[in-house]
């Protein structure tokens, strides 16, 4: 992996990959242009053709080519590898865990599956009754590439007269083996969803019974291809607006997906069951900051709704919770109000809290036992003051033992501050440690050491300075030269600084190097350098002496200092 990394590193120019994108200018030996991470007025962004590393002014977004990847197109580190590496010629190595030649064995294996499946569709008479009786046009049929799976072992039969091994079917949820060592279809006739990732690529399928047979849905366990807790169902067809909306509209199955998309509402995502994962928070999270909650409205879709919102709250995403009438689900909202009603509960969501008391007043009235207590857990996650206000002035109407409505609000609030030191005090902290204050920044001089490391022509000088015990004196000085030290021997780094920068495992001395890179002025130059390593060397003995000052030593009993005096004087005379 380290070679692939290093090899696709050398082959990459940030500058041109960048500009695919970004309209960039030249400016000194740097690139500048209007940043794409925020609404940039005016150029902020700057790209180093020396260090291969971007870096927004403004708003603070940097990186290299991998991270330039990663973000404008919302994918992981090893898809972004991939696709760099796929750029450049860069032959990867296999897999760990699935050689690559199996990897392409499996999708071939799904291919075929899925083009039985669609066959199938068509030869199938109850399958195409169903989905007419549900609502499902051709252009759907054709768009969700909706397939049969007839009954016995069909799938498994055509599986293996087209040569494949059915013990690698197995590994994809296709087939399964009976105790005599035969083979039959996990899937028997049923209706056949296919599952692809968010780029696309055919990972599983799902299962869906067309009559009163249980369960109702089967869907693939984890294969080689799939990892349920990292899909989302629909997302390659609904990415796309997804991301121009900033905006996401999360339901629980296919079906729900399909009449979302059919209603308009083209950025719904399934989330295949009710138990959100924390792998698919932070896939909504790559490609929005808003999500709108449409689970089925039945105890159990209200249930995972609730804990849908802490998942996506806790990843910084703003959640609203749409709000159906019980026992309806979006197909049989798409069917009794058409699209318009579709769209409109969506756009009406409601907050996770004022979702949580709206549900919690439907199970218990505020008479019973329990009530107020569940209320005041509730209100006791809002932060906003506004908002906290509002839940208690609506609430208190019904608080019991204060006729006055005054009183009723402040012992509302006396509850809620209650619950939230005793939540505060019994649980484990979540806040992050108070950061350190800033260190001072480099010296001039430690600069103009730092930055000639990052020049061919000037390196090896830069690098002898830097190497000398005590040169550098301030703390972020202190540790850029720890990190260099540690990660390189003591000839130094070498070749271009986008070769090496690599080798510094210290992400803020990489960040402070890069900072640096920007540097125009001043210029650069063997005499300037000189100049710096000079100063910093007066320094250093300054620091020397004032600190043996300190502990008491004078010019009569000390003959260290004396030396070191002689060697001032020495030093003022060249």
């Amino acid at each position: 992996m380290a070679d692939d990394l290093a090899e696709v590193r050398a082959r990459i120019d940030l500058v041109e990959l960048v500009s695919k994108q970004v309209a960039l200018k030249r400016s000194g030996r740097n690139y500048v242009g209007l940043c794409p991470f925020h609404d940039d007025s005016k150029p902020s962004f700057s790209v180093s053709p020396t260090l291969q590393r971007y870096r927004c002014w403004a708003c603070g977004e940097s990186g290299d080519a991998f991270t330039w990847v990663m973000k404008t197109q919302r994918l992981d580190f090893p898809e972004a590898l991939r696709i760099l590496a796929e750029s450049v010629g860069v032959k990867l190595s296999r897999r760990a865990d699935v050689p690559k030649e199996d990897l392409t064995d499996h999708r071939s294996i799904m291919r075929l599956a899925q083009e039985f499946f669609r066959t199938q569709f068509e030869l199938s008479k109850e399958a195409a009754a169903y989905c007419e009786n549900r609502g499902l046009d051709k252009e759907s049929l054709f768009r969700w590439e909706i397939g049969f799976s007839p009954g016995g072992g069909a799938l498994a039969n055509h599986l293996q007269r087209k040569g494949v091994k059915l013990a690698q079917a197995r590994e994809l949820f296709l087939v399964d083996e009976d105790d005599s060592g035969g083979y039959f279809d996990r899937f028997r006739g049923r209706l056949m969803f296919p599952i692809r990732d968010e780029r696309g690529e055919l990972v599983a399928f799902g299962g869906r019974a067309m009559g009163d047979v249980h369960p109702k849905y089967i869907n693939s366990s984890d294969t080689p291809l799939y990892r349920k807790s990292k899909v989302l169902y629909g997302f390659h067809l609904a990415r796309d607006a997804v991301s121009k909306g900033n905006e996401a509209v999360l339901v629980e199955g296919y079906m729900d997906t399909i009449a979302c998309h059919r209603a308009g509402v083209t950025n719904a995502v399934a989330s295949l069951g009710t138990a959100l994962a924390d792998d698919q928070v932070r896939l909504l999270r790559r490609w929005c900051r808003k999500v709108v909650i449409l689970y089925d409205a039945d105890e159990a879709g209200a249930k995972a709704a609730i804990r849908a919102a802490e998942l996506l709250q806790a990843a910084e995403i703003e959640v609203k919770v749409a709000v159906m009438r019980e026992g309806d689900d979006p197909d049989t909202l798409l069917k009794a109000r058409g699209p318009s009603g579709v769209k409109a509960v969506v756009e009406a969501g409601i907050s996770p809290i004022d979702f949580e008391l709206a549900h919690l007043e439907s199970q218990l009235a505020p008479t019973q036992e329990g009530f107020w207590r569940e209320a005041v857990r509730v209100m006791s996650k809002q932060s906003n003051a506004m908002e906290l206000d509002r839940l208690i002035v609506r609430l208190a109407t019904r608080y019991p033992g204060h006729s006055d409505q005054i009183a009723a609000q402040r012992a509302l609030r006396t509850e809620v501050a209650k619950h939230r030191r005793i939540y505060r005090s019994s649980a484990p902290s979540t806040q992050p440690a108070a950061k350190k204050r800033s260190a001072p920044p480099l010296s001039v001089e430690e600069r103009g050491l730092f930055r000639g490391l990052l020049r061919q022509s000037f390196m090896a000088q830069a690098w002898k300075a830097i190497r000398e015990e005590g040169l550098c004196y301030t703390p972020e000085g202190l540790a850029l030269r720890s990190a260099m030290v540690g990660a390189f021997d003591e000839t130094g780094p070498t070749g271009e600084p986008a070769e090496w920068i690599a080798e510094i495992a210290d992400d803020d001395a990489v960040s402070l190097l890069v900072d640096l890179s920007f540097m125009e002025r001043p210029f650069l130059s063997e005499s300037y350098l000189e100049d710096c390593a000079a100063k910093l060397r007066s320094a250093k003995e300054r620091r020397e002496r004032l600190a043996m000052a300190q502990e008491g030593l004078n010019d009569a009993d000390d003959a260290k200092l004396r030396e070191l005096q002689e060697r001032l004087r020495r030093r003022a005379g060249n």
